[in-house]
């Protein structure tokens, strides 16, 4: 599990990813400068003083977080982030998650069951809905950023004896999600669908924040309401592994 600032850019994202790679969201990596803990009861508190960026550059976030350990097995993450205001914009920001590849059954409450964002979801409605790994994708011929689900209370991703269920920390705050064989590196690097290869795990995008798709290929901006440009980040979630 990581941060996750990048995705595979769509048709839309043409002029803004160029300027994305030039800031080199595509490279990030997390650091951490300090680490310390305490036991409260049965839980274990963990505070992280973090930042994500790319080699030789300033850092993209700077990040004062906190993990909290349950005894249930429960994980608490509290992100409190800090954006370059040279940086206008980002594509996400979330956590990438790599999951055993028989992991492939979903469930969710959100918006569905058509992919849907933050600007594009009018086809689709709030249910419970379920699904697999495989059929979360959109095959679009030019492979890029696809499947995501938006306005989500939870997820739950299973198979093989284990389940993980990912949810929202905060009341009143919904995140996105997709489910993909294929990272959004492999998306990015083929020119057609045909030529992608599974990485062999399932792989679970957490956003608290997704740019929307707009219509930049022939049409305007991006408009800023549906951008991910704010100065600061705070969004929390709450991770359930089991056994089943």
């Amino acid at each position: 599990m990581d941060f996750n600032l990048w995705r595979a850019p769509t048709d839309n994202d043409a002029a803004p990813a160029d300027l994305w790679r030039w800031e080199r969201l595509d490279h990030t990596v997390t650091r951490a400068y300090q680490v310390t803990w305490k036991q409260l009861g049965g839980k274990v508190k963990i505070a992280i003083r973090q930042s994500v960026g790319a080699m030789s550059v300033q850092p993209v976030l700077r990040m004062e977080n906190t993990v909290t350990v349950y005894p249930d097995g429960r994980i608490r993450l509290n992100v409190n982030a800090a954006k370059d205001p040279e940086i206008a914009t980002l594509p996400r920001i979330g956590l990438r998650l790599f999951l055993p590849a028989a992991m492939r059954q979903v469930s969710y409450f959100g918006m569905g069951p058509c992919e849907t964002y933050i600007d594009k979801h009018h086809a689709g409605y709030h249910g419970v809905f379920r699904s697999t790994v495989s059929d979360l994708q959109e095959d679009y011929i030019r492979p890029q950023e696809n499947g995501s689900h938006y306005d989500c209370d939870y997820v739950t991703v299973k198979g093989a004896g284990i389940s993980l269920t990912a949810a929202t920390g905060d009341p009143g705050q919904t995140f996105s999600f997709n489910a993909s064989v294929y990272t959004q590196e492999e998306l990015e690097s083929k020119k057609h669908n045909y030529e992608l290869v599974p990485c062999g795990s399932t792989v679970l995008c957490l956003d608290h924040k997704l740019a929307g798709i707009g219509s930049k290929s022939c049409g305007p901006d991006l408009s800023e309401k549906y951008r991910v440009c704010s100065d600061t980040f705070r969004f929390s979630f709450v991770l359930k592994p089991e056994a089943i």
